[in-house]
């Protein structure tokens, strides 16, 4: 197999490879050099379709090209790697981490809150939030510099707590609130987490400076979600939702609406739920934004398409609500931020689990950990940047883009249960 053997007496594998000798507190090292080590590696075996890294004499075997992943997917293999198992302690088993039988109730019980009838109800609440990430960033532009993830990822938070709860929680205004703190510091220990190897273990990551401050964040968290869903839960049994009939409902509100009126799920259930949605999404929609602001800073032509887009759809107009239609007719914006997902997807890996054997790529498995990088595994198509071959729009329109078959995107992989 493809990859760097370990010798007989070498214990520690490639986990040698991702060790930093110093790292600065709160520092992205350990990020960084687990990123390159990847990349070289990617370099180094490209061709051969995927890799093994050996990890204490555990083979986990890297996935990059996107013809074997698209080989490996239609294994149908569903059983996830150990490393979801990391997320139980902070959502629970919810919609992303659950097992086959559990996901599949969830999914269905679920879709329905998220037709496009109830998205369009919260369009009113993606105008005034993204209306004040303007305002904020306009402030910035008399600065020589302006880190954008920071307003981003608060404006995100804000709207999805306010579509999942039902609650202000004005982040973007008062960025040093507990809560808020506690949500970003969560998501910092699981990429830590992630790169520092020796932290894989629960009992290590659990025992250590890390792991106790990812508990006490936790429980930040917990309590949070526990006091805002007994608050909906009193509202609800008091008959305060009688005069909300016909306005929008919070996802909250729909999943407790399921909970007491049949028993569909249950109130640990709802807290899964809207943990999984609260964290998760906030985290894949922020870095999607920014992927796509990184492109779209690169290549002045696409911008200046944007902007022309732009100005014939609103005009000299910068202060009214923007509507469904107005939406439908930014195509060539939508062409743009397919194009950024597909090369920078909001989720880089997903990883499967191999219960029996298996053969795939001329190889025979067994028990292996199998890690599916995304970014990586389109290696070879990502020399073939569409917008610079301006063929962008012709490839991502509606009438084009649900033909193309090799896609790997993702919200499709969401969608099937394959995250």
């Amino acid at each position: 197999m493809p990859g760097k053997t370990p010798g007989f007496f070498n214990i520690l594998g490639d986990v040698k490879d991702f060790i930093v000798s110093y790292a600065p507190p709160r520092s992205n090292m350990f990020q960084e050099k687990g990123y390159d080590v990847l990349r070289k590696r990617t370099e180094e075996f490209g061709r051969k379709k995927l890799f093994c890294l050996w990890m204490i004499y555990q083979p986990i075997v890297i996935i990059v090209r996107s013809e074997a992943v698209k080989q490996f997917m239609e294994k149908k293999i569903n059983h996830k790697h150990f490393m979801y198992e990391w997320f139980e302690q902070v959502i629970g088993t919810g919609l992303l981490n659950s097992e086959v039988s559990k996901w599949k109730t969830r999914r269905k019980l679920l879709m329905p809150c998220f037709n496009l009838t109830v998205l369009r109800g919260f369009l009113s609440v993606f105008n005034e939030h993204s209306q004040k990430l303007v305002e904020i960033l306009q402030e910035r532009t008399k600065e020589e510099f302006t880190y954008i993830e920071t307003p981003i990822s608060l404006t995100t938070l804000d709207i999805i707590y306010e579509t999942m709860f039902g609650v202000k929680i004005n982040a973007l205004r008062n960025d040093n609130r507990q809560y808020v703190r506690c949500v970003q510091r969560i998501l910092d220990l699981f990429m830590i987490r992630f790169f520092k190897i020796w932290y894989w273990p629960n009992w290590i990551f659990y025992l250590s400076k890390d792991g106790k401050e990812m508990k006490r964040h936790v429980k930040i968290v917990h309590d949070f979600t526990r006091k805002i869903i007994q608050e909906r839960k009193e509202r609800y049994l008091s008959g305060d939702t009688e005069k909300d009939r016909g306005k929008r409902k919070a996802l909250l509100d729909r999943l407790l609406e399921m909970h007491m009126e049949t028993g569909e799920i249950s109130e640990e259930g709802i807290r899964e739920e809207v943990n999984t949605f609260a964290l998760a999404g906030h985290e894949t929609v922020t870095v999607t934004i920014i992927w796509a602001l990184y492109l779209i800073g690169l290549h002045k032509d696409v911008q200046e398409k944007i902007h022309e887009e732009l100005d014939r759809v609103f005009g000299d107009d910068t202060k009214s609500p923007v509507t469904e239609k107005d939406l439908n007719d930014l195509q060539y914006l939508d062409c743009v931020l397919k194009e950024s997902m597909r090369l920078y997807p909001s989720v880089p890996w997903f990883g499967r689990r191999i219960p029996e054997e298996l053969i795939f790529v001329g190889t025979l498995y067994q028990n292996y950990l199998l890690v599916l990088f995304s970014r990586t595994s389109c290696i070879e198509t990502r020399k073939f940047f569409l917008i610079l071959k301006g063929s962008i729009q012709s490839d991502f329109l509606p009438q084009t883009y649900t033909k193309s078959q090799n896609m790997l995107t993702f919200p499709s992989l969401l969608v099937q249960g394959i995250v």
